[in-house]
């Protein structure tokens, strides 16, 4: 007819014809990307006033609407302590292997190109972590890569393949990874000394990106963190805050990829109790209650809610004038991490972390050093990899 689209229901009105064809129209539906926050927001704020089944539950000092815990459960998306689903995940969290599915002997070492201890130790402790070797193995990801030349999961994908075949013996050069140094982060240069963790977040980082091309840029950010980078390393931190006038819990959720911990003691565990250590809001730092609405003394305190499949843990050694704190700290062997889940975290266990790579630093100072790395190997031994052996 000549007309755009968007008149059309304008044209059918005027020709009498809106009963005939605009019922015939055909609509498509497509699966959502967003969630709808507002209406979640609601859910879980009101209750129907006609809701004869709605009855008021308490849980020590913080009560739970039935109504509304079945509201957000039927929706799939708020659970009872405010944490929101993703409405579907990228990637099927069943491929992936919890441990190695055959004994393989220890690979090479990698070359040094130039001050790269820092890359190369990142890369032997992402090589022997199980269940990301397992799967880059299998070559799953570059059979469906959309990404093309420059992934880095890709890159990734044929380092693991090519340090762990059996035909490498001899130390090998990683150098489609270090000549893309660029891609991983636009300030790092090469044969200049970098910060290993610094360039571990921002490489797993660029393999996020990887993943998600192809992908709506406006996607959720809860559906963003179901890729295979976020099932092996991601979990969730709950940042609680409980008034001590009314009793009421606010709850804030963040991802985590790794936990920074403050050199407070010479343990692992004494590091998580200070990390997860309640503090006190008062004098001239009181919290505005939101259901008080008034100024009050509070507890706030930071937890792990939802368990990574691998616990990535990371010593604050240097302090913010660059000097190296050089206090010894024990690694366990095995790590119980149960004292240290959020109270009303759906968590059911097993809560248990077994020791399988130590990225260590060397030196006295941020800006100097040397990196290295202990790992394990699929036959349960343990190995140091040094590119300055």
């Amino acid at each position: 007819m000549g007309a755009k689209n968007g008149n059309i229901d304008v044209i059918l009105a005027k020709q009498g014809k809106v009963d005939k064809l605009q019922l015939r129209r055909r609509v498509e539906f497509r699966q959502a990307t967003q969630t709808d926050a507002k209406m979640d927001l609601l859910r879980k704020k009101y209750k129907p006033v006609n809701d004869t089944g709605a009855k008021t539950k308490a849980n020590g000092m913080h009560k739970v609407i039935a109504g509304e815990e079945q509201s957000s459960e039927s929706n799939g998306l708020l659970d009872r302590s405010g944490f929101r689903r993703p409405a579907h995940s990228l990637f099927p969290a069943e491929r992936l292997t919890t441990g190695w599915k055959t004994v393989r002997p220890i690979g090479p070492g990698l070359n040094n190109l130039g001050n790269t201890c820092f890359l190369n130790s990142v890369l032997q402790c992402l090589t022997y972590t199980p269940p990301l070797a397992e799967y880059m193995l299998a070559r799953v990801h570059s059979d469906s890569c959309r990404a093309g030349d420059n992934c880095m999961l890709c890159k990734f994908e044929a380092h693991v393949g090519r340090a762990l075949s059996k035909r490498e013996s001899a130390s090998i050069s990683p150098k489609s990874i270090v000549g893309r140094l660029k891609m991983v982060a636009k300030h790092m240069r090469i044969g200049r000394q970098e910060d290993a963790h610094e360039f571990l977040r921002l490489l797993v980082d660029a393999f996020q990106r990887s993943l998600l091309t192809g992908i709506d840029s406006k996607i959720d950010r809860r559906i963003q963190e179901t890729t295979l980078t976020h099932h092996i390393f991601g979990g969730y931190l709950q940042s609680q805050v409980s008034c001590s006038r009314c009793g009421y819990d606010s709850n804030t959720f963040d991802p985590l990829l790794d936990v920074s911990l403050d050199i407070s003691g010479s343990t692992i565990a004494k590091g998580l109790r200070s990390f997860t250590r309640p503090e006190v809001l008062n004098k001239s730092n009181r919290y505005k209650c939101e259901k008080c609405a008034r100024l009050v003394d509070a507890t706030k305190q930071m937890t792990i809610y939802q368990l990574p499949r691998i616990l990535t843990l990371q010593l604050k050694r240097f302090s913010a004038f660059g000097g190296k704190i050089n206090r010894f700290v024990e690694f366990p062997l095995a790590l119980n991490v149960k004292s240290y889940i959020s109270k009303n975290s759906p968590e059911s266990g097993p809560f248990d972390y077994n020791l399988y790579a130590v990225l260590v630093h060397s030196g006295g100072s941020a800006r100097s050093g040397h990196y290295y790395c202990f790992v394990k190997s699929p036959a349960g031994v343990w190995y140091e990899l040094n590119d300055s052996m």
